[in-house]
């Protein structure tokens, strides 16, 4: 299997490994960012929005440039919007399942928070930046008749391993 074939179970793996590596890094450099401004006085609401905004485009990068690498990148501007569509459900999402844990089934606050934070990004973050956000873009069918339905297929599936 090539680097970036992006076919078969290890290269499924790899990609779950990079998307969450890099939730993790984003989710530090907007903790370490929070705190920092909070220390300087910075009203804490904020410092929540510069530590959010630099989460999201932290981890918009690192999933769109390494975890999702691809032969063929969809548009940013297409690639940025949909990621801001699954990050706003996200959001509810996490609310949602928080309060939930916390309020319906009695869990201190913190694990709950956590809790919920796993469980979306498992069930919710990671196959929709897979499958929606960073999909590899089509190739376009050269030499097709007026009429043709063909699909293009993305090169990295083109490019795998047959089973």
């Amino acid at each position: 299997m090539s680097w970036r074939s992006g076919t078969g179970i290890a290269a499924e793996i790899r990609r779950f490994f990079r998307a969450n590596l890099s939730s993790t890094v984003a989710t530090g450099i907007e903790w370490v960012l929070v705190t920092g401004l909070l220390l300087f006085r910075i009203h804490y609401l904020t410092a929540a929005a510069v530590g959010a905004a630099s989460g999201a485009f932290t981890d918009f990068s690192l999933k769109r440039h390494w975890a999702f690498d691809r032969l063929r990148k969809g548009g940013l501007h297409h690639e940025g919007t949909r990621y801001l569509l699954v990050s706003s459900g996200s959001l509810l999402l996490n609310l949602l399942v928080a309060y939930l844990l916390v309020e319906y089934l009695g869990s201190p606050k913190v694990p709950g928070v956590i809790g919920a934070s796993l469980v979306v990004g498992f069930l919710w973050n990671y196959p929709l930046h897979r499958n929606f956000v960073f999909r590899a873009a089509p190739i376009p069918v050269s030499g097709r008749r007026a009429g043709d339905r063909a699909m293009a297929v993305p090169r990295d599936v083109v490019e795998g391993e047959k089973p």
